[in-house]
């Protein structure tokens, strides 16, 4: 079992689902665990891959008897500033209608990217356990753990193409910076690991 941190909420939530491994890992994971009540809400990017993954996501729904609820872009990316940045904030606007908790897939990996990436700014910072009400269970759970489950249970999910393109800086570190920073400190998920469970939730 997938060490999770927290506890899931015994009345009715949300998982934000891409579709990508990560998310479905968690929804699969749920789904062993009868008491919890959940539906899925997935944030389409407008993208080529945004309507593969909402096709594939109501697809599940269908099949799984889950509800989905699906959001999308209103208005036009500004020509400045960074589009990763104007998604996270769409998105986020779009789970802020929704007045239950709500659980993401975000793991330890994600925190180490997003550690190294902050430090390298000057301000290291971790992925905090809670944002309103938006939650982290699988803060504690590496990269390599989901995806190990994903085999184990044949857990289907789709790929968004653009997670190789390192134009995107969480690409770039995630492709380039991080298999150097592992040869340097093998263990820094260990660190992060250590991090997270001091500051708690």
């Amino acid at each position: 079992m997938l060490q999770i941190l927290g506890k899931f909420p015994r009345e009715p939530f949300a998982v934000a689902c891409s579709g990508g491994v990560d998310s479905m890992v968690l929804v699969d994971m749920l789904r062993k665990f009868p008491k919890y009540s959940f539906k899925l809400l997935y944030f389409n990017h407008g993208t080529e891959h945004g309507s593969e993954a909402e096709t594939f996501l109501t697809e599940f729904s269908n099949k799984s008897g889950i509800s989905l609820e699906i959001g999308r872009i209103s208005q036009k990316m500004p020509q400045k500033g960074s589009p990763e940045e104007f998604w996270r904030t769409e998105r986020y606007k779009f789970l802020e209608q929704f007045n239950l908790p709500i659980a993401t897939a975000h793991n330890l990996t994600d925190c180490v990217e997003t550690w190294l990436f902050s430090s390298i700014r000057g301000v290291p910072k971790i992925i905090p356990y809670r944002r309103n009400q938006v939650f982290r269970p699988f803060l504690m759970v590496s990269k390599t753990e989901i995806n190990e489950w994903a085999s184990r249970n044949c857990v289907e999910y789709v790929q968004d193409p653009s997670n190789g393109d390192t134009d995107y800086t969480r690409n770039l570190i995630r492709h380039e910076l991080m298999p150097n920073v592992l040869k340097i400190n093998p263990g820094i998920e260990s660190m992060l690991r250590k991090m997270i469970r001091v500051r708690g939730i």
